[in-house]
C-alpha cells in the first residue's frame, strides 16, 4: 500500500512568478517556470541530508556524482537547517575521514594536519619556480602520478576531494523546486549542482569535443533558502593560475626562462615574477546545463568559515603571499557556466563573499557533442538576468561576464575599499574589488543599479569601482569564437550602463562604455555599444526597471530569506 501523499506545508512559496531570461524560452517565445509545481507532482517535506538526497534521486544513492538526479515533477520542501557535510548517520563527515575512503593504497597519511604540512613543503612556489617555464610562460602544473606510476601529494589530495565530493555535490533535475520553509531553512556545506556534464579532450570525427555525464535539466525553482559555507576540504595549489613574468625581465641579471642549476639561472630570479593561486571546487549554486531557471528570495554566504580564516601559507615567502593568494576554500555564489542559458536571479541577498558570480567558465567558444546531440558553448549560451539582488560585503564577479547576454539591473551593493595607510577605518574582511567584468564576447546590459562604496583614503575612480576600468576579452579568442562557426557580430564584446548611483552620485550615461572602449586597443577586443542594433533585454522578454532612487528600499525590504 503506498504511503499518503505529504501535503504542502501551510504559508511556503510557490514556485510561480518567474521573470527576466528564466521566462523566455530557449528558442524563441516565453517559457512558464514551474519547477515542480504541475500535476501529478510528488510533495517531499526534507529536514537532513538522506531525505534531500532521495527527493533529490528518487532514491537512496551513495555516490551522488555517479547517479542521474530525478526528473519527475517534485516539490522539495526543505525545514530547518540540513548539513551536506555528513554520513549515512547524519555525523560530520572530517577530512580523515575521506582521506581513509581512499585507502591505503592510495595514501600512507591518517592525519590530515601531516599530509598537509608535506603538501606545503612539497609545492612551495618559491622553489617549484625553479624549473623552466612551458611553452605558455609558465611554470609546470602539479603533476597528479609520479614516475614510477604512484600517486603523488597532488594525486592523493585529488583523491581526497574526489570523495568529498560525492558526499556534498547535489545534482538537481528537470522540473524541480527546492522550497525553504520558514525564515531558518537552509543548506550548509555543500552545492547544488543543476544539470551537469564532463568536458573530455577527445573530438568526434567531425572535430567535436566529446562530452560524457551529459545531464540536461530544464525548469528549476530554488527560493528561500540560507545557502552557506560550501567548503572545500582539499583546495588545490595551481602554480600556473594568474603567474606572469615582465617580458623586459627574461635576459637581465639572472632572470631566464630556463632553469639552470649550475647557474643559478631561471625564472626564479625574475624580479616581477608573481602569481599562482589556492582553487577550491564548489559554487553553492553551480547552473552547469540546465535552461528556464529561477534563483529567487535566498540568502547566500560563507556562513561561520570566513575567508580570513585562512590566509596566505605563513611559510611561502613573497612573491607568493599577497592576499590573492589566500588558502581558498570557497568558489562562487551562483555560476552559470558550461551549456546553461536562461537563468534568471532575482532577490537574493549575496554576502560575505570574494567570487560572486562566474558567467560562463572558459574563454574558448566550441562546438561539442555527447555521441548524440550537438552541443555549443559560446554566444548562444550563458543569458542570464539579475534584477534586485543585494550585495553586501562582496568582493567581485556581480557578475564576470563571458559570452552571454547579461541583464543586470536594480540591483542594490554595498561595500568598502581596503583602506590606505593614511585611513583610520577598519580594515573589511571582504574588501570591494569590482562589480561588472567584461569578458570575453559579453553582452553586458547595466541598467539603474545602486553602489555604496566606502573609499577609505582611496581616491578610485567610477571606471575602477564599477567595471574595473578593465577587460578580458581579446582578439584571439574572439578569432577563435568565429573558427567555431559562431557569427562575427555574435563573437563582439558589448557594453551599455544608463542610470547607476554610485555613492549618491548619478553617473552621466556613456563615461562607463567610453572608459571601456579606451581599454579595447591592441591585443584586446573593440568593446562596442550594446544597443538595439544588437541586442537589448526588452527585444527578449519584457520588464520594467525601477529608477535608480526607489532600489535601495525596495532591495532592503524584500531581498533574501523571509522576505518574499
Amino acid at each position: 500500500m503506498s504511503p499518503p501523499p505529504v501535503a504542502r506545508p501551510a504559508g511556503a512559496l510557490s514556485s510561480l512568478g518567474a521573470d527576466g531570461w528564466a521566462a523566455a524560452a530557449v528558442g524563441g517565445g516565453t517559457f512558464t517556470v514551474t519547477g515542480g509545481d504541475q500535476q501529478g507532482t510528488v510533495v517531499h517535506i526534507v529536514e537532513n541530508r538522506a531525505q534531500l538526497v532521495r527527493a533529490l534521486y528518487g532514491r537512496a544513492v551513495t555516490d551522488t556524482l555517479a547517479q542521474a538526479p530525478d526528473n519527475t515533477p517534485k516539490l522539495i520542501y526543505v525545514k530547518g537547517r540540513i548539513d551536506l557535510n555528513v554520513d549515512d548517520a547524519n555525523a560530520p563527515m572530517t577530512k580523515e575521514a575521506y582521506m581513509a575512503l581512499c585507502g591505503p593504497t592510495v595514501t600512507a597519511y591518517t592525519s590530515f594536519a601531516a599530509f598537509d604540512a608535506d603538501y606545503k613543503v612539497a609545492y612551495n612556489p618559491n622553489e617549484w619556480i625553479k624549473q623552466s617555464l612551458e611553452a605558455d610562460g609558465r611554470p609546470p602544473a602539479l603533476p597528479q602520478t609520479a614516475g614510477d606510476g604512484s600517486l603523488t601529494l597532488e594525486g592523493q589530495r585529488a583523491c581526497f576531494g574526489a570523495q568529498q565530493a560525492k558526499r556534498i555535490a547535489l545534482r538537481v533535475g528537470s522540473n524541480t523546486s527546492i522550497i525553504g520553509v520558514g525564515t531558518d531553512a537552509g543548506l550548509t556545506g555543500g552545492s547544488l549542482r543543476l544539470g551537469d556534464a564532463t568536458l573530455t579532450t577527445d573530438v568526434d570525427a567531425a572535430g567535436r569535443m566529446l562530452v560524457k555525464d551529459h545531464i540536461q535539466a530544464k525548469n528549476i525553482v530554488l527560493r528561500n533558502l540560507h545557502l552557506s559555507d560550501s567548503y572545500d576540504l582539499f583546495p588545490s595549489w595551481d602554480p600556473k593560475d594568474s603567474f606572469s613574468i615582465a617580458t623586459a625581465d627574461f635576459g637581465v641579471g639572472l632572470c631566464n626562462r630556463v632553469y639552470d642549476a649550475a647557474t643559478n639561472q631561471g625564472p626564479h630570479q625574475c624580479p616581477s615574477r608573481k602569481g599562482g593561486r589556492w582553487n577550491s571546487e564548489y559554487d553553492l549554486v553551480s547552473v552547469f546545463n540546465a535552461a528556464n531557471v529561477w534563483i529567487d528570495g535566498n540568502t547566500l554566504d560563507d556562513g561561520d568559515r570566513p575567508d580570513k580564516l585562512d590566509p596566505p601559507v605563513p611559510g611561502w615567502a613573497a612573491p607568493f603571499n599577497v592576499p590573492e593568494q589566500k588558502v581558498q576554500h570557497h568558489d562562487g555564489l551562483v555560476d552559470v557556466t558550461l551549456f546553461a542559458t536562461h537563468v534568471t536571479v532575482s532577490y537574493n541577498h549575496f554576502r560575505n563573499h570574494d567570487k560572486t558570480h562566474l558567467i560562463g567558465g572558459i574563454d574558448v567558444a566550441g562546438r561539442y557533442t555527447d555521441g548524440t546531440l550537438a552541443l555549443g558553448y559560446g554566444p548562444d549560451k550563458l543569458a542570464l538576468t539579475l534584477h534586485h539582488n543585494r550585495y553586501e560585503n562582496t568582493v567581485q564577479r556581480q557578475p564576470r561576464v563571458r559570452f552571454g547576454k547579461v541583464h543586470v539591473y536594480n540591483n542594490y551593493s554595498t561595500g568598502a575599499l581596503k583602506p590606505t595607510s593614511g585611513s583610520t577605518a577598519v580594515a573589511p574582511d571582504y574588501a570591494w574589488s569590482v562589480a561588472w567584468q567584461i569578458g570575453t564576447a559579453s553582452k553586458l546590459y547595466v541598467e539603474n543599479n545602486v553602489l555604496e562604496i566606502a573609499q577609505n583614503g582611496n581616491t578610485k575612480t567610477a571606471a575602477q569601482l564599477t567595471f574595473g576600468d578593465s577587460i578580458s576579452s581579446t582578439v584571439a579568442n574572439q578569432t577563435k569564437c568565429t573558427d567555431a562557426a559562431y557569427a562575427a557580430a555574435d563573437c563582439g564584446t558589448y557594453f551599455f550602463e544608463t542610470g547607476t548611483l554610485l555613492n549618491d552620485t548619478a553617473l552621466v550615461e556613456g563615461d562607463l562604455l567610453t572608459a571601456a572602449q579606451k581599454k579595447g586597443t591592441g591585443s584586446n577586443a573593440v568593446v562596442n555599444k550594446l544597443d538595439a542594433t544588437y541586442w537589448v533585454p526588452s527585444a527578449s522578454y519584457a520588464y520594467t526597471a525601477q529608477p535608480a532612487a526607489a532600489v535601495k528600499a525596495e532591495v532592503l525590504a524584500k531581498a533574501g530569506v523571509g522576505k518574499r
